[in-house]
C-alpha cells in the first residue's frame, strides 16, 4: 500500500449500537451509508460499530448526520486516522496484560478534562491511564466485573484490545 492510501484510511467507532437489540444498525446498511458519503474500501468488523474506510477528509458531523438520516437515531462517532490508530500500541501501558479481553481502550473525540478523569470509578485492582484522547483500561477480571463507571466521559466508546488489534490489521 502506498503512503497516499494510508493517509486516506480511517477508523470510525460508533457508540452504543446493536446492544441488547437496541439501536439496531445492520453492517451492510452501515457500509452503504459510508459509501454514500463518498468513502471507499469500506469494511466493518463485528456488530459493535467498527468501520475502516478510505476518504479524503471525513467529518464526524457529516457521518453522524448520515447515520441519523438512515437509521432514525443519533449515534456518536469517534474518528481516528490510520496513523493515529497505529500509535495506540506504543501508547498502551498495559502491554504485558494485553491478552485481548482484559485491556480496553475508551475512545473520546477530545482530550478529557482532568475533572472528568477523577470521576472514573472501578473496583480495586482495575487501573486506567489517560493518553491523549484515549483512556487505557486494565480490568484483570474482565470489563463486566470491573465495576467500571466512566463518570463524566459520557461520549466515550470502549473497545477491547483484541478489537483494536483487528482494526489495525484491517488498516494495513
Amino acid at each position: 500500500m502506498n503512503l497516499q492510501n494510508m493517509d486516506m484510511k480511517h477508523v470510525a467507532l460508533l457508540r452504543g449500537i446493536n446492544v441488547g437489540g437496541h439501536r439496531p444498525v445492520p453492517m451492510s446498511a452501515l457500509r452503504a451509508t459510508f459509501e454514500g458519503l463518498g468513502s471507499s474500501e469500506v469494511q466493518t468488523y463485528i456488530q459493535s460499530g467498527n468501520v475502516v474506510f478510505e476518504a479524503d477528509a471525513p467529518e464526524v458531523e457529516l457521518i453522524e448526520a448520515a447515520i441519523e438520516k438512515e437509521f432514525g437515531f443519533r449515534v456518536d462517532v469517534i474518528l481516528r486516522s490510520a496513523a493515529g490508530w497505529a500509535s495506540l500500541d506504543a501508547r498502551n501501558p498495559y502491554t504485558q496484560e494485553a491478552d485481548g479481553t482484559r485491556v480496553h481502550v475508551a475512545f473520546l473525540n477530545t482530550v478529557p478534562d482532568p475533572a472528568q478523569i477523577v470521576t472514573i470509578r472501578a473496583r480495586p485492582g482495575n487501573v486506567w491511564t489517560v493518553s491523549g484522547r484515549e483512556v487505557y483500561l486494565h480490568t484483570p477480571d474482565g470489563l463486566g466485573q470491573s465495576g467500571l463507571n466512566l463518570g463524566q466521559l459520557k461520549h466515550a466508546t470502549v473497545r477491547n484490545w483484541r478489537t483494536v488489534q483487528r482494526l489495525a490489521q484491517l488498516l494495513s
